[in-house]
């Protein structure tokens, strides 16, 4: 067989080799960016959970608070004097 025959098949299969390295290679990473992309996505969900529950808490603290105002104007509309401004408390 000549020489050139020879270093043709193990180019071939050199190349071969590399080519299923790469693959592998390109599987893996594709691999990990998929666990790391779920990873995110749920910490994401978590952070996003966190933020509605701190909106709802701040959303029910300034109902309470608008009640509050409203009992203040109501309690010295009833008295016949002018309501303060929440401000001055």
């Amino acid at each position: 067989m000549p020489l050139t025959t020879i270093l043709k098949g193990d180019s071939r299969l050199a190349f071969t080799a590399g080519r299923q390295s790469g693959i592998r290679a390109n599987f893996e990473t594709v691999e990990q960016l998929q666990q790391q992309l779920q990873r995110e996505r749920e910490q994401h969900r978590f952070d996003l959970a966190r933020m509605e529950e701190g909106n709802a808490i701040l959303s029910r603290e300034l109902a309470e608070a608008r009640l509050e105002i409203c009992r203040l104007k109501r309690d010295f509309l009833l008295l016949g004097a002018p309501p303060a401004s929440p401000s001055m408390h």
